[in-house]
């Protein structure tokens, strides 16, 4: 019995040095396991892979039929739909990335050259405020890949009617989520919600799509 328990102990002192060694758990934008890390490190962080192909194409549809030059990205974390985003806006269009998580938000800064993106390490909660301070007064869509089932049910209110006033008229608020926690809220602040469902992800994902 004390074999079996000193061969267990031994086995977990190995797989802690062999993550110290390897740095698992610091945050690494060129790591495998920078989301990972990230996620230990920020429980505001949701994700332990960045979006599927699938997912950013999907949300990248929705978004398409709004012609959008002033977009606002809340989480993009280390940049994957901020790409995708980028390749469908015009050459005069602004891209406002909000980026809770620090870590994220200088990698993503390191990452992407484009003089259409605009990345702030800051809460998305002030996204009225900072579209004043960039000079602009409503966008025409604002993504979020945020995990709003973190928030508390007023503060997921409070940032779905925040998103709505910034939207111009016709705007469009899509939000990817692995729950259906923003569906009876985005209801209560749009006239049209769409949902989708994207099952090649890790996890599967909503996509709703909510126009103002």
């Amino acid at each position: 019995m004390k074999k079996s328990a000193d061969a267990a102990k031994g086995i977990a002192i190995r797989i802690k040095d062999f993550m110290k060694e390897r740095k698992v758990f610091r945050y690494d934008s060129d790591s495998p396991f920078s989301y990972v890390a990230a996620m230990f490190q920020d429980k505001g962080v949701a994700a332990v892979t960045p979006s599927s192909k699938y997912l950013v194409s999907r949300v990248i549809r929705a978004l398409e039929p709004v012609h959008a030059r002033v977009v606002v990205e809340y989480g993009p974390a280390e940049g994957v739909m901020t790409r995708r985003i980028l390749d469908r806006m015009p050459k005069d269009g602004r891209l406002i990335a909000v980026e809770l998580n620090e870590q994220f938000a200088q990698a993503l800064s390191r990452s992407v050259r484009d003089e259409r993106l605009i990345v702030l390490h800051g809460d998305a909660s002030r996204v009225e405020a900072i579209l004043a301070e960039q000079g602009v007064g409503e966008a025409d869509a604002i993504i979020s890949g945020i995990p709003f089932s973190f928030f508390s049910p007023e503060e997921r209110r409070s940032l779905v009617a925040k998103t709505r006033t910034a939207l111009r008229h016709g705007g469009r608020f899509i939000a990817y989520q692995c729950t259906t926690h923003l569906i009876p809220v985005l209801k209560q602040h749009f006239h049209k919600v769409h949902t989708e469902l994207e099952l090649r992800n890790l996890p599967p994902h909503f996509v709703f799509t909510a126009v103002k």
